[in-house]
């Protein structure tokens, strides 16, 4: 989970009509076709100049990068442009929106298919020599809906890169603290089983807290969450949405088993909480010693590569399986799976693709293969994740097995989007209290869950 992506419901008020800046045609050509001075054929001139805008950001793709696929493609220029939920919304109801989205695959795809924003690339895809079809890992499918399943239907995006989200690292130092071995990574943990590992790993000096048991992930804090639940309910083998995704009813059991076993993890003090008050980010305790597990995906090897100090006893981290529900399924889907779509209404979709293409499927998909910061959605990229140490290889043993069941996604309600996280903490955070009850967080959800998506069908009508 690497980002909480926000609510935006301002984008689903409109029809959207997106489209590209258009650069000026380039200068003729002077040299004549048949006599001095004459003017060229059509079929001399250059190409148009257009430029191509993107919401991914300059830390997802050089300069360098960008000059390199200029150089390539002399009749297209790549524009990055900054936006937030909100100035997209906006730019969308102007007509005025980029050419290629960066979007979250699970939270955000539904909607915008459903909104008419994401072009229909599967014959693009088909076709081109950039993108291998057959190379596709199954988790790709998580930019596929055909208007009532995630992973069906029509491609309109790829992933950049995604990773088993709610996977457990693990700090030996810590383990060893608490006098705690660690567990098989062969065999996944049940949710139950990982917050008791927590308990037994939290360690106090009379009433102050040393060391923590889990950080729910490197900024978040220790405490049920949506995406959380989500996980858990495709593990069970659940959903709280209707078929057709018109209406959510929370009030499931085991939707209340898990706000239960987690606001009892919350009382225990097992991570940083709202009871508690502990800004501390859950990363920054994790690399220093002061917390046992992680709640993050294989992404997070890049991080602890990168520190300056866990390098230093780099082979005490590892990766555990994702757990699953008691009873449940082995699930293991990425959070989102950061990627991208081409705008429907682009004026220039050809080079939009041309640029898709070679940023999700080209040289820089091999690039960030190599560093480890996610896992590519290509399996002749899998080769090239990083393998150089043992801790390299842990993690790439673990991810292997987690590949297999990553084909599941998320049961997310597309009419929801994001808005569930927020109704989702607005119920839990009094029960952490003492201020409510679980049977009323549960109604209250399903009231205020089922608001949102009425106005978002009706908006769309």
């Amino acid at each position: 989970m690497r980002k909480r992506l926000a609510a935006t419901m301002a984008a689903m008020m409109v029809v959207v009509a997106a489209c590209g800046n258009n650069g000026g045609n380039a200068p003729a050509d002077n040299a004549a076709s048949g006599n001095d001075g004459a003017k060229p054929t059509e079929s001399s001139k250059p190409a148009e100049t257009v430029t191509i805008r993107t919401t991914f950001g300059t830390g997802e793709i050089s300069p360098e990068q960008i000059a390199e696929f200029e150089a390539a493609h002399p009749n297209i220029k790549i524009e990055l442009e900054d936006v937030d939920k909100t100035k997209l919304a906006a730019q969308l109801a102007t007509n005025s929106a980029p050419d290629v989205l960066r979007i979250g695959g699970v939270f955000d795809l539904p909607s915008y298919v459903i909104r008419g924003i994401a072009l229909d690339l599967t014959d693009r895809i088909e076709k081109s020599t950039v993108i291998k079809r057959d190379q596709l890992l199954p988790v790709a499918n998580v930019f596929r809906f055909d208007g009532k399943k995630i992973g069906e239907g029509p491609i309109y995006g790829l992933p950049k890169d995604w990773s088993n989200d709610f996977a457990i690292f693990y700090n030996k130092k810590a383990f060893d603290a608490a006098g705690v071995p660690v567990p098989d990574a062969s065999q996944p943990l049940t949710w139950p089983e990982v917050l008791d590992l927590a308990k037994k790993l939290t360690i106090k000096e009379g009433d102050k807290i040393v060391q923590y048991g889990l950080s729910a992930n490197e900024w978040g804090k220790t405490e049920p969450n949506y995406n959380l639940l989500m996980q858990y309910l495709a593990s069970a083998g659940v959903t709280v949405n209707a078929s057709d995704y018109s209406s959510i009813d929370f009030n499931l059991p085991e939707v209340k088993e898990f706000i239960s076993m987690w606001t009892d993890a919350v009382k225990a003090n097992i991570g940083p909480n709202s009871v508690n008050n502990d800004q501390t980010s859950g990363g920054d305790l994790f690399l220093a010693n002061k917390s046992a597990m992680m709640i993050n995906g294989y992404w997070y090897g890049g991080v602890i590569r990168g520190n300056e100090e866990a390098i230093k006893h780099i082979d005490d981290f590892g990766m555990l399986p994702t757990p699953i529900a008691p009873g449940g399924k082995r699930v293991a889907p990425p959070g989102g799976a950061t990627g991208a779509i081409i705008n429907k209404n682009s004026p220039h979709p050809d080079e939009a693709f041309a640029f898709f293409e070679w940023f999700l499927g080209g040289k820089p998909a091999e690039d960030r293969s190599k560093q480890g910061w996610g896992v590519p959605a290509f399996s002749n990229l899998l080769t090239e994740l990083p393998q150089a140490t043992e801790f390299d290889k842990r993690l790439k043993t673990v991810l292997d097995d987690e590949s297999n069941y990553s084909n599941e996604f998320l049961p997310v309600n597309p009419y929801l989007s994001d808005g569930g996280w927020g109704i989702f903490e607005k119920y839990t955070q009094p029960l952490f209290f003492g201020k409510s009850s679980v049977d009323a967080a549960v109604a209250g959800m399903t009231k205020d869950a089922n608001v949102v998506v009425q106005e978002a069908k009706n908006a769309i009508k």
